[in-house]
């Protein structure tokens, strides 16, 4: 088939004259965690020559300040010093705020809101109530609006008056909230939706009437008896909430009410204002995902106008709404183009128009400096596994790499455009938060979390490419064990996500788990390829899988078994597969549509049918189960299930929201008609991501005791 391979780099070091033990299980959850705790919640402060950052130990959360100049570090504040008798004494901080003065920090505990002055030691209560949701600083800092009940209020914070801007939320009715699935699919697991003008006059915000959108029971069996939450949960196929966008003053008097006709569409999450506070952007986007308007309102006159629209053939993926500039223009990330680029727009110029170009894509935005023109951003132009820093001027002159070498950077600009705050990892490397000046030049670090790596064994990972056969490349790696001995023939377990939005193959921290160490130290070669419909690598890759997903990630997973199968030291005979959620609906769908590849198999919490997922997240790569039947049919495991011939094990928990214990059950029903043995790992009481400490080690351990057996 063509097989080509360009192993490009070794990512960790290793080999048999490495030094210490092997990463074990006990290591995986171990506190503090081997590869060290790092700072978190790093923010600016508002004037821009401070930033902030939580630092955590057995006794305290500490919230630490430091000036960007000097370096000086000064303690805002410490869980320790708060009264014991007090909801504050055990705030995580992690929702921290700064005050639009930087004087004060808003934080909440026990779901009631909390404010500490800068130089106090004990905060000041705001609420009684609790129930307090994702608030924030009107940015002239006399208020603060937060979420209760799923109605949106306005607080006086030197009064503590509090103003309700809604009065009909309820289980089924969300102002300023998301529901699950606009959570889930839209937001990127931000729940918020509502938005201040800059000169704290109004707030804009979503509704979402859930009414007509069919619950889901999700069982806590751990209670006696057991409870039952019921999760208004939109099926593929079936009635999404109805959006609704709105704009109010601070007084509750309602400005501007949107509603839309035909009402089975979707109100993208985030809004955005002119710098004026004259108007404020939202965007529409049709149910098939494939056409979204970007409007503007003026609330005072109630006039709108379409800032123009994006089509595409296949779906558009959500990004975030346009920064709006003091001078009326606005910054835009798009794939128009097929790659994720920066534009820039002038209100009332049509179409906004390409800052940067070319066959690789903008990650994230670091920051945009208006006094000088410049844009910051990572992106993928050297590697698609990678993501140095650059800048470019609005004007789409001087493009400029900040950065270089491997690995990936995250990085915030100051306010006032001097610095940077970098978080920067590779595969093998924690990660370390540094200073940068605009230039992207090394003021200093900032923190690096000691970590214990240096007392083990740690395996081996190779860069490979692997091309298809039609010519792609697709991109993969390979973890060796510590003392890899090229002459033994070795099992393999195929890892994978194999969905979009997600890159399994990337120069970042957490690329190669903690449970590949385990793997490999266990005797194992762990192997991961980034399939057709992965993110990372441009709209174009991603297309593929549109309304048929399964075969074409299978196609390229096989694609790269059968380079395994050429190495002589892979025992072909002996090649596992797991994954979790998309992955471990692939796992299914390759255990079922190539049977006779896989030695043995685990799944973690599988979609099993598609019309068990979600409308949005579904829809958008599959359509509707009414419109697409044979691929909803032809994409499932579900279907297949008689076709199982390896030893597979399921894991489950029992309260998921997101994939439901549902897929599970069908499927393993499914087995016992078919006479088809299984095994079945459930976890009462967590939900997709496991968090406990003793549901994880049981889940690891479940997996390990699994391929030592079959594999």
């Amino acid at each position: 088939m063509g097989l080509a391979l360009f192993a490009t780099i070794v990512l960790a070091t290793g080999g048999a004259e490495a030094a210490g033990r092997k990463i074990d299980l006990a290591d995986v959850t171990a506190e503090p965690p081997i590869a060290g705790l790092p700072a978190a919640g790093l923010a600016w402060r508002p004037d821009g020559r401070s930033f902030s950052y939580l630092t955590r130990n057995r006794a305290a959360v500490e919230l630490w300040m430091e000036d960007a100049v000097s370096g000086r570090k000064t303690l805002v504040a410490s869980t320790a010093t708060f009264p014991p008798d007090s909801a504050a004494s055990n705030a995580s901080l992690d929702d921290y705020r700064w005050s639009p003065d930087g004087r004060t920090v808003l934080f909440t505990a026990g779901r009631d809101l909390w404010l500490l002055p800068v130089g106090k030691t004990a905060p000041d209560r705001l609420t009684m109530s609790g129930g307090i949701e994702h608030p924030s600083f009107s940015p002239d800092g006399k208020r603060i609006a937060f979420v209760r009940a799923n109605d949106l209020v306005v607080l006086d914070v030197s009064t503590k008056r509090e103003t309700r801007l809604t009065r009909d939320g309820s289980t089924s009715v969300h102002n300023g909230k998301l529901d699950w699935v606009y959570e889930e699919e839209l937001a990127n697991r931000t729940g918020r939706s509502y938005d201040w003008s800059p000169d704290s006059s109004a707030i804009a915000y979503s509704r979402l009437d859930e009414t007509r959108v069919v619950p889901s029971p999700i069982v806590d069996y751990l209670a006696v008896p057991p409870s039952v939450a019921m999760l208004r949960y939109a099926r593929a196929g079936t009635p999404n909430a109805i959006p609704s966008f709105h704009v109010a003053k601070t007084d509750g008097t309602e400005l501007a009410a949107v509603h839309f006709d035909p009402d089975d569409v979707y109100l993208l999450p985030h809004f955005s204002w002119t710098a004026d506070s004259k108007a404020v952007c939202y965007r529409v986007m049709n149910r098939a995902q494939r056409h979204q308007d970007v409007i503007l309102l003026y609330p005072a006159d109630l006039r709108s106008k379409t800032l123009f629209s994006e089509d595409d053939p296949f779906w558009l993926n959500a990004v975030e709404p346009p920064r709006f500039l003091g001078d009326g223009r606005f910054v835009w990330l798009s794939e128009r183009d097929g790659f994720r680029h920066v534009y820039l727009g002038e209100i009332g110029a049509g179409s906004p128009r390409a800052v940067t170009s070319g066959a690789w894509l903008v990650d994230t935005l670091a920051g945009v400096d208006e006094k000088n023109g410049l844009v910051y951003f990572s992106a993928t132009e050297d590697n698609p596994r990678r993501r140095p820093l650059y800048r470019v001027g609005l004007d789409g002159r001087g493009f400029t790499r900040l950065t270089t070498g491997r690995g990936t950077h995250r990085a915030l600009l100051s306010p006032g455009g001097q610095f940077l705050l970098d978080t920067f990892s590779t595969a093998d490397t924690p990660p370390v938060r540094s200073l940068l000046d605009a230039g992207g030049k090394h003021v200093r670090v900032i923190e690096e979390p000691a970590n214990r790596l240096a007392e083990f064994a740690l395996a081996t990972t190779e860069e490979i490419e692997v091309s298809a056969p039609d010519g792609v490349k697709l991109l993969a790696r390979l973890t060796k064990p510590a003392d890899f001995d090229p002459a033994k023939k070795y099992p393999v377990i195929v890892f994978l996500y194999g969905g979009p939005l997600t890159q399994v193959v990337r120069d970042a921290w957490g690329a190669v788990s903690l449970m590949d160490q385990v793997y490999a130290g266990r005797g194992w070669l762990v192997w991961s390829l980034d399939n057709r419909g992965a993110a990372g690598r441009g709209h174009a890759f991603e297309t593929p899988i549109w309304r048929n997903t399964g075969a074409h990630e299978l196609a390229d997973q096989l694609t790269g078994v059968e380079y395994l199968k050429s190495l002589p030291y892979v025992d072909g005979a002996r090649i596992g597969i797991t994954g979790w959620s998309y992955g471990g609906y692939m796992t299914l769908y390759a255990m079922t549509h190539a049977p006779g590849v896989w030695k043995c198999g685990v799944a973690g919490a599988p979609v099993t049918h598609w019309k068990l997922y979600d409308t949005i997240g579904t829809e958008r790569y599959m359509s509707t189960p009414q419109e697409n039947p044979a691929g909803y049919e032809s994409s499932a495991p579900l279907s297949r299930a008689k076709d199982l011939r390896a030893p597979l094990l399921i894991i489950h928990g029992t309260s998921d929201d997101n994939v439901h214990l549902q897929n599970t059950l069908v499927f393993v029903d499914a087995l016992v008609k078919a006479g088809k043995p299984y095994e079945l790992h459930l976890q009462p009481g967590e939900r997709h991501g496991f968090r406990g400490k003793a549901a994880i080690d049981s889940r690891n351990e479940a997996m390990v005791t699994f391929f030592e057996e079959h594999l």
